[in-house]
């Protein structure tokens, strides 16, 4: 049989439609789904639990290197700065003259000294001075010896006493006799007493005496000339006093005057000022010249700044 003669034929019970599922059955349906689906889910979610929490296991223990090193000390710690002493009060008393020059025995003095004189008195070179005077007198003389007194001698035999002797054992009489007496030793005289020599002459009392001064020894100074001691300000004072040309026509002053100025911690002059006039103001620019003139001086004492106040005029 050819296909276009072929026909297709259905029967009536294949056009009936089938039947709508009930209520119930739809819900059992979709109850089906829910637990499917809620299944595929916990599943991979109980793996990854599992791989989270499960106990994994402990590395194998590995060797620690230790190395002992020795630790230095640590640094001394550096000594606190001792606080510097305050500066010492200046004491210095005010300079009138500058120092004086060094000489042979090396001693100066504040003020210059007259010279004073005592009553001199021609002094005995043969004796000590305080020795006591010669004795007038003569010295006893030496003490005599007293003369001993004569020893017994024995007189000799003679010769007719012997003739006449009667024959009788005399030589036993004579033995039998005791010996004349010694005469005792007179003691001798007392040593005549020695003359006692006057006394010297009396020391001098205080008012025969000098008035005289000791002097420290004098030590070097930058600058000489006058006769006071040799301290900072003397020296200062000496300085300016070698550079001070007073001008031939100035008026003379008629009060004091007063210059101040400072000095730096070595010696340098760092400003002046004119505190008081002295009347002359020639005088004064000559004071002032002498001051900046003699700068550079000394270092002040402790190496402190100083402000000094210079005095002239009348």
């Amino acid at each position: 049989m050819s296909p276009p003669d072929a026909s297709l034929k259905a029967d009536a019970i294949d056009h009936i439609a089938q039947p709508q599922p009930t209520a119930v059955e739809r819900r059992g349906l979709t109850l089906a789904l829910i637990a499917a689906a809620a299944l595929h889910l916990l599943i991979p979610l109980a793996v990854v639990l599992l791989s989270i929490f499960a106990p994994r296991p402990s590395p194998p223990a590995q060797e620690i290197p230790v190395e002992v090193v020795v630790e230095q000390p640590p640094p001394p710690k550096p000594a606190p700065d001792k606080p510097k002493p305050p500066p010492q009060p200046d004491d210095e008393k005010p300079a009138y003259d500058a120092p004086s020059a060094p000489t042979e025995e090396k001693a100066n003095r504040e003020s210059q000294d007259t010279k004073t004189s005592a009553p001199t008195t021609k002094a005995d070179q043969s004796r000590a001075p305080g020795a006591p005077e010669e004795s007038q007198q003569q010295a006893a003389a030496p003490e005599q010896k007293a003369p001993a007194a004569p020893t017994p001698q024995q007189t000799p035999p003679d010769d007719k006493a012997e003739t006449k002797a009667a024959p009788t054992p005399a030589t036993e009489e004579a033995e039998a006799t005791p010996p004349a007496p010694v005469p005792a030793e007179k003691p001798a005289p007392p040593p005549a007493p020695r003359a006692k020599a006057p006394p010297g002459a009396p020391p001098p009392s205080a008012e025969l005496l000098p008035d005289v001064k000791f002097a420290h020894a004098a030590t070097d100074s930058p600058v000489a000339g006058g006769n006071a001691d040799t301290r900072y300000f003397t020296i200062v004072y000496g300085m300016i006093k070698a550079r001070l040309r007073e001008p031939r026509n100035a008026s003379p002053p008629t009060r004091g005057g007063a210059i101040v100025f400072a000095l730096d911690e070595t010696g340098n002059l760092l400003q002046r000022k004119l505190v008081s006039s002295c009347g002359s103001p020639n005088l004064d620019m000559a004071v002032m010249n002498a001051i900046a003139e003699a700068a550079p001086y000394p270092a002040p004492p402790g190496w402190q700044p100083k402000a000094l106040r210079l005095s002239y005029g009348r």
